[in-house]
């Protein structure tokens, strides 16, 4: 049986076939290392009861490609938070109003709105203040698990609401 390093460099060109195939648009090399590996685990895996190797190859490297894919998916969708950015803004905004001063955002004043008075301090708590979920669990007397949970909730309210 051949080595892997000949069965990369013979499968090379495939490897970015894949790639293409898959319409990969962003990470390129994150996706071309993952169908190497793929590469390595068909030929790893691999019997002649399964025909030729070549196809099997393909058909491994292009499967781990879609799962990556849709791993990287459903990350970006549930579990990036709400923009920092944003929500700190928000958090200085609300510093101003509590100052005294008039000047409120349209957002802030749609936030304040929405989300109710202890809401907005559990959310001034993690991203202005940043404190740590144990010390936030202290102070709320419920468990981590509870805040990320309440936090997640909120945060899905938010992006709903807010567009």
């Amino acid at each position: 049986m051949e080595t892997f390093d000949q069965v990369l460099e013979q499968y090379t060109p495939m490897i970015y076939s894949v790639v293409k195939r898959a319409k990969v648009y962003k990470n390129h090399d994150d996706y071309r290392h993952c169908a190497t590996i793929a590469l390595w685990n068909a030929w790893r895996n691999y019997e002649p009861s399964y025909g030729p190797f070549a196809p099997y190859a393909y058909r491994t490297m292009l499967t781990t490609i879609y799962r990556e894919m849709s791993k990287e998916n459903h990350y970006e969708k549930h579990c990036t938070s709400f923009d920092k950015e944003t929500l700190t803004f928000l958090a200085q905004q609300m510093e101003i109003k509590n100052g005294g001063q008039s000047s409120c955002s349209d957002i802030f004043l749609k936030l304040e709105t929405i989300a109710s008075k202890e809401e907005m301090e559990l959310l001034l708590d993690l991203y202005y203040y940043r404190y740590k979920y144990d010390e936030l669990a202290e102070k709320y007397h419920v468990s981590v698990s509870a805040l990320k949970k309440r936090r997640n909730r909120l945060i899905k309210r938010l992006r709903e609401e807010l567009g």
